[in-house]
């Protein structure tokens, strides 16, 4: 599908997944991306499925070696279909080298092609790395917040409810600005660091992240933009209608 020489000169081949071995990597990749136990893992069966009814399996390549990969389920809103974005993987020793956003461009290219408009994928908000990301080099917007919404789970995301929000792509839409009626919620740059430190203070951010959250989405606004801080971080709110699940 795509091939490019990064400023490390590291050459990256993305192309989609078909066969029964890739998919068992990356059964692998979600193993060490994500330290879940076996019981959290997607299964065999769940990328032979979605190869084969509509959906999308990407690999990102190193010299014929799978480094990460991405996988997209179809699904219909309002009766309009979309993608759903539901995991992106690297291996280790790869990450911090642009191959997830290499991934996540594939995966626009593809659905462009197809004609599919608008892609979306959830993340735990308290994750500002991953926040920025969305916002920041993606350009997605946020309209919804869903408390535990996968229940207790294992690995890196262990230890709080699994609180997510929902990231619309919209992949034809220009980048929403930030005009008008402004708001703001700031988290910590590192919920990582500060759960091994304090789970206490965690999970009282994440109840405070919760609470105003779902009051400005409440309050008619959504979440479009992400400021990344050396000792904070910043959802940017503004009021009024999002586009989010209409057709253009």
């Amino acid at each position: 599908m795509e091939t490019r020489q990064g400023k490390d000169a590291l050459a990256i081949n993305i192309r989609p997944l078909t066969t029964i071995s890739e998919f068992e990597h990356c059964m692998q990749l979600q193993r060490e991306g994500f330290g879940w136990s076996d019981a959290d893992l997607m299964p065999l069966r769940f990328f032979v499925v979605t190869h084969h009814i509509g959906g999308l399996v990407l690999g990102a390549f190193d010299d014929g070696r799978m480094v990460g990969f991405l996988s997209s389920l179809p699904g219909v809103r309002n009766g309009f279909s979309y993608w759903h974005s539901h995991i992106l993987a690297v291996e280790g020793n790869y990450r911090s080298k642009g191959i997830g956003s290499r991934l996540k461009f594939a995966q626009r290219d593809a659905a462009i092609e197809l004609g599919i408009r608008w892609i979306e994928w959830t993340f735990d908000p308290l994750e500002a790395r991953n926040a920025y990301f969305n916002f920041e080099k993606l350009g997605v917007i946020v309209n919804r917040y869903y408390p535990n919404f996968y229940g207790e789970t294992t690995g890196t995301q262990g230890g709080l409810p699994t609180d997510r929000v929902v990231a619309e792509w919209w992949v034809n839409h220009e980048r929403t600005p930030v005009v008008g009626d402004v708001r703001k919620i700031a988290i910590d740059p590192d919920i990582q660091t500060l759960k091994k430190l304090d789970i206490k203070a965690s999970r009282r951010l994440q109840e405070r992240l919760r609470s105003e959250f779902l009051k400005n989405l409440s309050d008619g606004f959504h979440a479009v933009a992400f400021l990344q801080k050396p000792d904070s971080s910043e959802y940017v709110f503004i009021h009024g209608p999002s586009g989010a699940n209409k057709p253009g």
